[in-house]
């Protein structure tokens, strides 16, 4: 199943998710030991399952236990998010966003600027 917006990530599954994207390959408990509240075991693995369920991980059984992996790359994720939040919030416009950025400090003209020269360039930020 394809990731949709109708099955984005909460803020606990993208958090999963991040970790996941890093690691590579995890079991939950190693995912779990990551997170910096360490929740209950089985509410690792719940998510996990509900990830699954939604298309963004797979899992192979090892011995007794899962081992986990992403299905979806982190840049996918992060283009549909954005998308939906452009569309959603900003009427389309991809400029009243950075416009938003601009105004509300959280880049700065001089950084608008590095990220320009850096698209120009062909290369990522």
């Amino acid at each position: 199943m394809e990731p949709t917006p109708a099955n984005s990530l909460t803020e606990r599954e993208a958090e999963i998710m991040s970790r996941l994207w890093e690691l590579g390959t995890a079991s939950a408990e190693q995912i779990r030991m990551t997170l910096p509240d360490e929740p209950h075991d089985s509410t690792v693995r719940t998510m996990l399952r509900i990830l699954e369920e939604k298309g963004f991980v797979s899992h192979e059984r090892n011995g007794r236990s899962f081992v986990y992996r992403p299905v979806i790359q982190r840049e996918k994720v992060q283009q549909k998010t954005l998308s939906n939040v452009i569309r959603r919030f900003f009427s389309g416009s991809p400029q009243d966003l950075v416009l938003r950025l601009l105004e509300e400090e959280q880049l700065s003209a001089a950084d608008l600027q590095d990220l320009i020269q850096q698209f120009k360039q062909g290369r990522k930020p």
